[in-house]
């Protein structure tokens, strides 16, 4: 019998799991602030059974369409984790290969390239016709019968403290305890049906933690083996409650259509959308994202929609036009906002058969070549506005960012001076009028007081020369100061405009 692990050995190693990628939130912080307290508070109250779940966030996510979110209090996303991690030691020998929603080694791009097989197989690579069936499940989350799905949790569950666990976490009612965040309003866009204020009782599960996840693959797993074992269908996947069947015989589809119908009804009270879409595979599979055929995949336009929206909110931040200079702010916040999103976008795209896509994506907003280079190689970004660590000299710093953007002049900040320190002198420094500096000991070829910068920008975008301003700030250790690009300016091709309006100095 497979007991579950209590221990704080494995509590703590279950914390480090949660903690990925949430460790900057307040409710993060917080825990990890005690966490040896709150680790062996939480080990007690689960020994002695006292353990409540705590108040729920809920919030709202628009995209891809309007859904009510309940996150749980980060305490209680750990007991999830240790749930979860017992729970999958039991059930992931009984999922079928095919289920792909939420379960190591499997996720999106896997359901993708394993259905991209099965077209090959269906149609001999393309030498006879085939069709699939996609449906999915009717608002189900919302659907979800706590029953049924507990009953299908305790049929495999020997240990007690698991059953426990299991029975408190399943029949937890998040809508009794929560705070709302961003905007309230929003809840009374959401049809009734699909939020879990409107769920009938003993219904529904809140969408945003791991064990609803978990919970929802489990609930669907009588699906997969009716598919599979019962019907016989041999090309089928399914993540979450999408799923795909695949055969010669459109005939053959449409009985299957209606046994799972029945099914669903009959064994877990579900209902199969009345959308439906049985169609050649010839047509393309409108599936997670992309659409897909059998020798090359396409991005959903919806998806390269998204996208662009998205960039020409960064672009509005950190982009603006005064008097016929452009200027790029280096806000570092953002700008990892920006990495992060774009690292996610490329990640997708990446799968697909769209560097032409991509290529004119990067051309529409060309800012984005202000603060990224693209590895074509790996299709991932490059930082160009950090510098690596370790860079314990000066002019380390300023030859790592004179690299980063060659074509420009740098005006970098030591102290209360701009400082050039290029080998000879600086052909833009002799076109500034500025002399040659007395041996220094950071090596600085030339420079000029800060109050300055003002005059020597005008006279730069004059000549229609780019300038990036390096700031500086302390380091938390000491040491050497920390230097990043703080703005970019360059004159518009075209503009003769004057530069009363500039602000000299952004920082």
């Amino acid at each position: 019998m497979i007991a579950l692990d209590l221990s704080l050995e494995n509590l703590y190693r279950q914390y480090y799991h949660c903690r990925r990628n949430k460790r900057n939130t307040v409710n993060a912080l917080r825990f990890e602030a005690e966490q040896e307290k709150n680790l062996l508070d939480l080990r007690e109250a689960l020994l002695q059974r006292s353990y409540r779940p705590g108040r729920s966030v809920c919030f709202f996510a628009t995209r891809p369409k309007l859904r009510e979110i309940f996150a749980a209090d980060f305490r209680d996303r750990v007991v999830h984790h240790v749930l979860v991690d017992y729970l999958e030691r039991i059930w992931e020998p009984v999922f079928i290969h095919d289920s792909y929603a939420c379960r190591k080694g499997k996720g999106v791009h896997g359901g993708v390239k394993q259905l991209q097989t099965f077209l090959r197989q269906t149609t001999a690579n393309g030498t006879w016709p085939a069709w699939y069936l996609q449906l999915d499940i009717r608002n189900y989350f919302m659907s979800i019968d706590k029953d049924i799905l507990f009953r299908l949790l305790a049929l495999k569950l020997k240990d007690d403290t698991a059953l426990w666990l299991t029975r408190l976490l399943v029949y937890h009612d998040c809508t009794s305890d929560y705070v709302m965040r961003g905007e309230p309003w929003l809840l009374d866009r959401i049809a009734p049906h699909k939020t879990l204020f409107g769920a009938a009782p003993g219904k529904g599960l809140p969408i945003g933690n791991l064990n609803s996840q978990f919970f929802a693959n489990v609930y669907l797993n009588g699906l997969d083996q009716f598919v599979k074992h019962t019907l016989k269908c041999r090309h089928y996947l399914r993540y979450c409650d999408d799923f795909v069947l695949l055969s010669d015989s459109p005939e053959q589809l449409a009985e299957w259509r209606g046994r799972i119908e029945t099914y669903l009804r009959d064994a877990l009270c579900l209902e199969l959308n009345p959308r439906q879409l049985l169609a050649p595979v010839s047509n393309g599979v409108n599936f997670l994202g992309y659409i897909v055929r059998r020798d090359y995949l396409l991005v959903r336009r919806r998806v390269v929609n998204h996208l662009k929206e998205k960039l020409r909110g960064f672009e509005s931040k950190l982009v603006s036009e005064v008097a016929g200079v452009r200027c790029y702010r280096f806000d570092q916040v953002i700008l990892d906002q920006l990495a992060a999103m774009l690292s996610s976008y490329l990640g997708h795209f990446k799968l697909a058969n769209c560097w032409n896509l991509w290529q004119s994506i990067w051309q529409r907003f060309d800012f984005l070549a202000q603060y990224f280079e693209f590895d074509a190689a790996n299709w991932r970004l490059v930082r160009k506005y950090t510098a690596p660590q370790g860079l314990r000299q000066v002019k380390r710093q300023y030859r790592h960012f004179r690299w980063r953007f060659p074509d420009d002049v740098l005006f970098f900040r030591v102290g209360r001076f701009i400082e050039f320190y290029d080998v000879g002198v600086s052909p833009y420094a002799r076109y500034l009028g500025l002399d040659v500096m007395r041996k220094n000991r950071r090596d600085a070829r030339s420079g000029f007081p800060l109050s300055q910068v003002g005059r020597h920008l005008r006279t730069l975008l004059d000549a229609g020369v780019g300038v990036t301003y390096i700031g500086e700030r302390a380091s938390p250790l000491g040491g050497i100061r920390l230097r990043a690009p703080l703005w970019r300016r360059a004159k518009v091709q075209g503009s003769d405009n004057g530069y009363s309006d500039l602000c000299p100095l952004c920082e």
